[in-house]
C-alpha cells in the first residue's frame, strides 16, 4: 500500500514536471511567434530588453523604453553620427538670436503622426507645456528648466510655457530665461518629442499603450513582460525604413536571452557577463560582438539624508577607497568598462583625467572608517544594498560585498525588478543601491545637471549643495566653451570632494547582432537607428 502512495506520488510529479516544461514552451513560443527571419523572404528584426517603465516620451526615463521610443519619433533635432553636433531633423532649420535668448525653428511640411494628422508647431506647445505643468509635470521636466515660464508652470500659476510659441503652423519659437550654451544639443532627448493632445486627452495615464508618434516606426502592441511590436511606418516622412517590423523580445535575465540568441530567436541582445571572453573566442559570434567604451557611469549611490550616510563623508569615502575598480573591470567584467575616475566619462568634451582621488587603498578606507566612528566597523549596522537583477549586477555587488567586508563593513544585498529598485531608490526606501547614468547627450552638463542638481529628479541620493546648484547654473549660461568647461570641471572637483557616490566604472558596450544584420550601428550613448538596418542571409 505504502509503494502504490509513493507510486502516485512519482507520478503526481512527473506530471507537473511536464506540465510544467510546456507551459514555458508555450510562454517563451508566444514572445517569438510571427517573428519570421529573412530566411521567409520578410524584414523582421527581434531585440532583448527587459520590462520599460512607459513608453510615453516625457515619462521614459529609462534605456529600455527610450530605445523603443527612438524608434516611433523623431525630434527637432538629431546627432551627427561622427561628431554628434545637432543636425536637421523635424525642424529643417533654425535661427539664434544674437543674445542666445531665443530660437526660431522652421518645421518640415507633411510631416504626419502614425494617426495621420500632420505635425505642426501648437503640438510642441501642448507637448512642452504637459511635461512641466504642475498637474501633469514629468520625472524629467528639468530638462525644460532654462525655458521662459518653466517655474510657473512647475508652481502651478501658469499651464503653458511662456516661452514656447507657434508662429504659424510650421514655426516654432521658444525663448529662455537665460542663456543656455547647450540647449540645442539637449533637444535630441526623448522629454522634447511631440504628442498628440487628442491623444493624451482620449487615453490619459493609458497612452503608453497607445503612443502615436511621428517617426520610422509605428506602435502596434505592448504585451507586457512579453514583447512590444513595431511595424514600417509606410507614411514617414524621411526614408522609408528597410525592416517591415520590429519585435522588443521582453526577458528579465541576460542569459537566458543569450540562449535565446544562439538558438536564432533574436537578432540582437547583450552578451552576459561571465560570456564575454568566450565569445570573443567562437569563430561563429566574435566578428558580430559590439565590445566598445560608451558614454555611461556604473556607480552605487547613497541616500544623503539618511542614516548612516547622511552627514558622514568619511563613511562614503571609506566604501569609495575599499573598492577594487581594477578587479571589477578586468576580472568580474572581463575587460569591457574601465574604473571611473570621475563622473564625466572619457569623449565628453571637457573631460579631465583621473579627476577623483577615490582609488582602491584598503589602510586608507579603514581609516577613514576608523574617523566616521567605526573603528574596524564597530557600530556600524549591516548596510543594505539593493540592486537590479539579470543584468550581471548581482557579481558586482558581491565582489564589493568582499571589498567592505574586509574593512569591517558587512553588507546584505537585495535584487529586485529594475522599475520596483528604481522606484524604492527614488522613494528613499533603499538608502544604498546600485545605478548607472547613459547620456541623454553629448555634454558634460549631461553627467553633472540630472545627478547633482538639488531639484532634479534624478538626484536619486538628494545631493544639496547651494555652491553646486549655483555654479551649475553659472555654467550653462556661459557661452564660451572654455570658461563653460572650466566651471563644469569645478562642479565635478566639489561633488567629489562631498564624497556624493561611489563611482564604479565607465561602461563598455557588451551587445552582439546576428551575421546577417547589416547597416546596425551603435553610437556612444548606446543609441541605434532601426530605420537603416536590414537583414541579409
Amino acid at each position: 500500500m505504502e509503494f502504490e502512495k509513493e507510486a502516485l506520488v512519482r507520478n503526481y510529479k512527473k506530471l507537473i514536471g511536464i506540465i510544467a516544461v510546456l507551459t514555458i514552451i508555450v510562454f517563451v513560443g508566444a514572445m517569438f511567434t510571427g517573428c519570421k527571419t529573412e530566411a521567409t523572404g520578410e524584414q523582421i528584426m527581434r531585440l532583448h530588453i527587459v520590462e520599460p517603465v512607459s513608453l510615453d516620451p516625457p515619462n521614459a526615463y529609462e534605456s529600455e523604453g527610450i530605445q523603443v521610443i527612438r524608434q516611433c519619433w523623431d525630434g527637432l533635432i538629431d546627432w551627427d553620427p561622427e561628431t554628434y553636433e545637432p543636425i536637421p531633423e523635424l525642424a529643417e532649420s533654425w535661427d539664434i538670436s544674437d543674445d542666445g535668448l531665443v530660437y526660431t525653428f522652421n518645421l518640415r511640411k507633411g510631416v504626419k503622426f502614425h494617426s495621420g494628422r500632420e505635425l505642426v508647431a501648437e503640438d510642441f506647445v501642448y507637448s512642452w507645456s504637459r511635461v512641466a505643468n504642475a498637474e501633469t509635470a514629468s520625472y524629467l521636466a528639468y530638462h525644460l528648466l532654462p525655458i521662459l515660464g518653466y517655474d510657473e508652470c512647475q508652481a502651478g500659476t501658469a499651464t503653458v510655457l511662456e516661452g514656447v510659441k507657434a508662429l504659424d503652423d510650421y514655426t516654432l519659437e521658444v525663448t529662455l530665461k537665460e542663456p543656455y550654451a547647450d540647449f540645442l544639443t539637449t533637444l535630441g532627448h526623448d522629454v522634447f518629442y511631440p504628442v498628440a493632445k487628442e491623444d493624451i486627452e482620449e487615453w490619459g495615464d493609458e497612452y503608453t499603450e497607445h503612443i502615436n508618434g511621428v517617426g520610422p516606426f509605428k506602435f502596434v502592441k505592448w504585451e507586457h513582460d512579453q514583447y512590444i511590436d513595431l511595424v514600417r511606418n509606410e507614411d514617414y516622412w524621411g526614408e522609408k525604413a528597410k525592416l517591415e517590423s520590429v519585435r522588443y523580445v521582453i526577458i528579465a535575465d541576460e542569459d537566458t536571452a543569450f540562449l535565446e540568441f544562439k538558438a536564432g530567436n533574436l537578432e540582437y541582445t547583450e552578451i552576459p557577463v561571465g560570456k564575454i571572453q568566450t565569445t570573443l573566442e567562437d569563430p561563429e559570434l566574435k566578428d558580430n560582438a559590439i565590445i566598445k567604451p560608451f558614454w555611461g557611469l556604473y556607480y552605487y549611490g547613497f541616500n544623503l539624508n539618511a542614516e548612516p550616510f547622511a552627514d558622514n563623508k568619511a563613511l562614503r569615502e571609506a566604501i569609495s577607497y575599499a573598492i577594487d575598480r581594477q578587479n571589477i573591470c578586468d576580472v568580474i567584467s572581463e575587460g569591457v568598462p574601465t574604473p571611473a575616475t570621475g563622473f564625466v566619462p572619457p569623449g565628453i568634451p571637457g573631460f579631465k583625467e583621473n579627476a577623483s582621488d577615490y582609488v582602491y587603498n584598503v589602510e586608507l578606507a579603514k581609516q577613514k572608517l576608523a574617523d566616521a566612528g567605526y573603528p574596524d566597523g564597530e557600530g556600524l549596522p549591516t548596510l543594505e544594498f539593493g540592486f537590479n537583477t539579470g543584468a550581471g549586477h548581482e557579481q558586482v555587488a558581491e565582489a564589493i560585498q568582499s571589498d567592505l567586508n574586509e574593512i569591517g563593513i558587512n553588507v546584505n544585498i537585495t535584487g529586485y525588478e529594475w522599475g520596483t529598485m528604481l522606484e524604492k531608490a527614488q522613494a528613499g526606501e533603499i538608502v544604498f543601491y546600485r545605478l548607472g547614468w547613459i547620456a541623454d547627450y553629448p555634454t558634460m552638463d549631461n553627467f553633472l545637471f540630472p545627478l547633482f542638481y538639488s531639484g532634479s529628479s534624478d538626484n536619486y541620493g538628494q545631493y544639496n549643495n547651494p555652491a553646486v546648484d549655483a555654479l551649475l547654473l553659472e555654467a550653462r549660461s556661459t557661452l564660451d566653451e572654455d570658461e563653460r568647461i572650466a566651471k563644469y570641471r569645478e562642479v565635478e572637483k566639489l561633488i567629489l570632494d562631498d564624497a556624493a557616490f561611489a563611482n564604479i566604472y565607465w561602461y563598455g558596450t557588451r551587445r552582439i547582432t546576428q551575421p546577417y544584420v547589416k547597416g546596425f550601428f551603435l553610437n556612444n550613448m548606446e543609441n541605434y537607428d532601426l530605420s537603416k538596418v536590414w537583414l541579409e542571409k
